[in-house]
């Protein structure tokens, strides 16, 4: 009987199964789980832009002009530092990416695959050891 350890959106994570919108994993066949900001990287240039745009023509700019750069430096590293890929190597998938969402709900469900995981896998090194 599976128990379910995290629900949150379409992602569920059960003593089993990890299941999310794309696919659904056996986490006897998980490997590695990652993290990454792929979004990060790309909203970097566009702050640096936006930055030197405002404070080298600001006296040229229109009020909302002004106001559509300072977004651009300060919103939009925000959501790349918030919005996440969770990506799981498993036997069947080598670098599978399992979901995209905020970076805290990934990160809690990372928590709870982590947990899972290593419960199994003591659990399968205890009996092993015990024969």
């Amino acid at each position: 009987m599976q128990k379910i350890i995290y629900r949150k959106d379409d992602i569920i994570v059960s003593t089993a199964l990890f299941k999310t919108a794309r696919r659904t994993y056996r986490i006897s066949d998980i490997e590695k789980i990652a993290i990454k900001r792929p979004l990060l990287w790309f909203s970097l240039p566009i702050a640096l832009g936006s930055f030197a745009l405002l404070s080298n023509f600001q006296s040229y700019l229109y009020v909302h002009e002004r106001w559509f750069c300072m977004a651009g430096f300060i919103l939009v590293p925000l959501i790349g530092w918030f919005i996440a890929t969770l990506n799981v190597t498993s036997r069947a998938y080598t670098n599978d990416l399992a979901a995209i969402g905020w970076m805290p709900t990934l990160s809690a469900a990372r928590n709870a695959l982590d947990t899972v995981i290593f419960k199994t896998k003591y659990r399968a090194d205890v009996i092993s050891h015990e024969e």
